[in-house]
């Protein structure tokens, strides 16, 4: 259905007003950095636990801020505050259907559009409580974290730790897994299994365990999981 077929009759304050409260409805609440703290302390064992810490925290930045500003939208289109300028221009955004700079500012970099931006951000949101809730991913979401390169900075000190080596002898050996239906994957001993990484101008042969050239109007592909093994 149509965006203008969808909305036929309603106005420009009515189509805001019900985009804003959507959603909100979408959005969980920020996490609690007290009880993540307590769970997951700063372990010199673990920096698992401190990347986890961080992301809570970068997380919880954009979070506040999207509950913040739809808020004050809200309000201001009911005439309880004043409309400013950056509240107008997050008005425009919502109505045509891009993220609000006031967001993107305190985000991480995407190229997506509003209607497919807040789902993908649900979902970065879920990933991160269910590391809360479940304990340490058997495989990670990379591409779900606000600041990947911690993540693989953490995995190179782990290892380093675990085998008391200097960090920079350390680099990284890359193995493809075959993909499960189920999604259950074993935790690999050293390193850690990534998912949701994509490839341009080829694709992955599971049968052949190889690259090969792209099926026609294929332009990106998704990769299986991928064991980012240290090694020396």
């Amino acid at each position: 259905q149509s965006r203008a077929a969808a909305t036929v009759g309603k106005s420009r304050d009515e189509l805001l007003t019900e985009t804003a409260k959507d959603i909100l409805s979408k959005v969980p609440a920020p996490f609690n950095l007290e009880a993540v703290t307590d769970a997951y302390p700063t372990m010199y064992e673990d920096s698992m636990n401190t990347v986890l810490q961080q992301e809570c925290i970068r997380y919880n930045k954009v979070t506040n801020m999207l509950l913040r500003s739809l808020g004050d939208v809200l309000k201001a289109l009911k005439g309880e505050v004043v409309m400013t300028s950056e509240l107008e221009e997050m008005g425009s955004s919502l109505f045509t259907n891009a993220v609000p700079s006031m967001w993107s500012k305190v985000a991480y970099p995407s190229l997506k559009p509003l209607a497919t931006w807040v789902p993908d951000f649900c979902a970065r949101l879920s990933f991160v409580q269910r590391w809360i809730d479940q304990g340490k991913p058997s495989i990670y979401w990379l591409s779900g974290f606000f600041f990947p390169q911690a993540f693989i900075t953490g995995t190179m000190q782990n290892h380093a730790r675990k085998y008391q080596l200097p960090i920079d002898t350390i680099s990284f050996g890359y193995n493809l897994f075959e993909q499960r239906e189920d999604g259950q994957y074993e935790a690999p001993k050293d390193g850690a299994l990534v998912q949701g990484l994509f490839i341009e101008g080829a694709r992955w042969d599971p049968a052949k365990k190889l690259l090969q050239e792209s099926r026609a109007k294929e332009l990106f592909t998704s990769l299986p999981p991928i064991h980012i093994e240290p090694i020396q």
